[in-house]
């Protein structure tokens, strides 16, 4: 999504920054009278970051109103005059107060064709609630409806409008919310897809801040975290065909109904809106309960042919774990470790997985490249001992894709684990965690969470397009730190993931021709062959829950190394070239997220 911004937004942009940053905004007029635009474009993007109210200024570029960046590029809503929004707000019992900043934002905004729909679980006085400016879009239902789901039931016996769109007494519309809802809608050819949008929170005083920019459609996102429920649209005819099975808790009726629109065999579409378009109270986002647990693992069960049913637990951020079962017998793993002496880091990696690893059925294949230390080559020989292992000869120049192409070929699993030589297992887990995922058929390769020997992020999966080829989301963040909305701690959906620690089946790895062995020997294959596999129709998966130590680049050296870097340069060029990732738009990152920064942060 590209974005422009009009000259008065930026110039208030500029002033926000003058006022309370004089010595940043000198310098960013000196580029612009001097006519070089986009450094003083960058100058004022990171200056305006270093503001504490950054969020409201990245709001008045990105959304001033009804028309901001993102609905300003959608069809007019008026090219089918059959969309039509039911909002639906249902009412505890004393919470009218609370919630007429909710009605006062929908009444707003309401088009013509457009109603709302207020019910409650105590009897309502129509005389008690604001009107419409436009007679007849504002429905009260006077009747007490003890439960949401039967409020639902209710809405969609009155209302003949094409979508049904929920809102929570807490929350509200930002301006522009249901006019780029409708436009959304007016986009989708068939008009049958679940849309979702971003959202916010306020504090005390009613300041907007905490923007939960949203990735795109992931299932198992989904399951882990519930992130459509608070600013969705569902298309009202599919609503009806399933909301009187939906039998949840009021908090989770949402949750329920989509998860059965796309929990089936024949899923609906869903679709994501990058606008932020409600507003909540503080803390909104991680709020859960262990029903969502139990009511996750029911739907799982409903639709799983599996004998052993997942387990589903409870995180700490709201987030949910589904440790799903594997088959019976678990199939073969073939442990692949490339390494050229550096017994230090060799030793500690093959004690890991030959003693510390909880996984029935795995041989280890060390690719030796050229090892000519006694003790390692001794190493080798006690290796034989070891059925599991066998020690296959490499002896060229190094080159990562090659050597690993090469011993998947004398690897006689039916799942390939890339593993580097100076990994460290930390949880014996860590390989049942990812096969569990990877023997799913739509599964191509599976990631684990890498850390630092200090226990800091090293990898939560790759964002292609991140500093113009590809980045490691939350590097650098402490063990356990969440991340941005818990994305660091959720198994998920990812464009791509390291070989440092990847899992693939061997038929796949092979039938995108494994790694680039001429263009990418060394930088970028791991990427490259995410890539290949997702074009291949496969979805990779960062597994959270498989764990391990990466001393990176303690055995062959870092990229930018003046020996390696003329290397390093040419496998950029070239993996730029292949994949356009130079404004590459990766679904798992939202697009107004800055792709200079590992750690996620707002691009202004």
């Amino acid at each position: 999504m590209q974005h422009t911004f009009s000259a008065v937004a930026l110039l208030r942009a500029y002033f926000a920054v003058l006022l309370k940053r004089p010595l940043l905004a000198l310098p960013i007029a000196y580029w612009w009278i001097t006519r070089r635009k986009l450094r003083a474009r960058l100058r004022l993007s990171a200056a305006i970051a270093s503001l504490p109210d950054h969020y409201q200024i990245w709001l008045s570029l990105y959304q001033p109103g009804a028309e901001g960046a993102y609905t300003s590029m959608l069809p007019a809503r008026d090219a089918d005059p059959s969309i039509a929004l039911a909002v639906h707000l249902h009412i505890e019992d004393g919470q009218i107060g609370t919630a007429m900043p909710a009605i006062s934002s929908v009444l707003s905004q309401l088009a013509v064709q457009d109603a709302l729909y207020i019910t409650s679980s105590a009897r309502l006085s129509a005389d008690a609630l604001p009107t419409a400016s436009n007679g007849g879009r504002l429905h009260v239902v006077p009747d007490s409806i003890g439960t949401r789901v039967e409020a639902f039931r209710h809405v969609l016996n009155m209302t003949e409008a094409s979508h049904l769109v929920p809102l929570d007494a807490d929350a509200r519309f930002t301006v522009g919310a249901l006019e780029t809802y409708a436009r959304a809608i007016a986009g989708d050819p068939r008009h049958c897809s679940i849309f979702y949008a971003d959202q916010d929170e306020r504090d005390s005083r009613g300041t907007r801040n905490k923007p939960w920019l949203k990735p795109d459609w992931d299932e198992d996102l989904f399951l882990a975290q519930d992130y459509l429920s608070g600013a969705c649209v569902l298309p009202a005819d599919a609503l009806r065909g399933v909301v009187d099975r939906v039998a949840s808790d009021d908090s989770l009726v949402i949750y329920e109904i989509i998860a059965r629109l796309v929990l089936t065999a024949a899923p609906l579409p869903v679709r994501h809106i990058p606008f932020v378009a409600v507003t909540t109270d503080a803390g909104t986002w991680c709020r859960s309960s262990p029903l969502r647990a139990d009511l996750v693992h029911r739907l799982l069960v409903e639709r799983a042919t599996a004998a052993v049913p997942p387990l589903v637990e409870q995180g700490r951020f709201g987030e949910l774990t589904v440790r799903r079962p594997l088959p019976e017998p678990p199939p073969k793993v073939s442990v692949i470790v490339p390494t050229r002496d550096r017994l230090d880091l060799l030793a500690v990696c093959v004690e890991g997985v030959l003693h510390c690893t909880n996984y029935p059925d795995i041989e280890l294949v060390i690719a030796d490249n050229g090892s000519v230390e006694p003790e390692t080559l001794a190493f080798f020989e006690r290796c034989g001992d070891d059925p599991r292992v066998k020690v296959v000869r490499w002896p060229h120049p190094y080159n990562y894709s090659a050597i690993n192409n090469f011993a998947a070929t004398h690897a006689s699993g039916s799942y390939l684990c890339l593993l580097n030589n100076d990994t460290e297992v930390i949880d014996p887990f860590w390989l049942s965690e990812m096969m569990a995922h990877a023997v799913r058929p739509e599964t191509g390769a599976v990631g684990a969470r890498l850390l630092y020997p200090d226990r800091s992020v090293q990898h939560a999966g790759v964002v292609v397009g991140m500093g113009g080829a590809a980045g490691h989301a939350h590097r650098g963040l402490p063990d356990g730190d969440p991340g941005y909305f818990a994305q660091a701690l959720v198994t998920r959906g990812a464009t791509a993931v390291t070989a440092a620690c990847l899992v693939v089946a061997k038929e796949k790895f092979e039938a995108v021709g494994g790694l680039d062995a001429e263009k990418l020997a060394i930088a970028y294959n791991d990427i490259d062959f995410c890539l290949k596999l997702r074009a291949a129709g496969w979805r990779n998966i960062y597994v959270a829950q498989a764990v391990l130590i990466h001393h990176e680049g303690k055995s062959r050296g870092l990229d930018f190394a003046p020996e390696h870097l003329a290397r390093y340069l040419c496998e950029l060029a070239a993996f730029q070239e292949r994949w356009g990732t130079v404004g590459f738009r990766d679904a798992m990152h939202h697009p107004a997220l800055d792709l200079a920064s590992e750690v996620y942060r707002l691009k202004v």
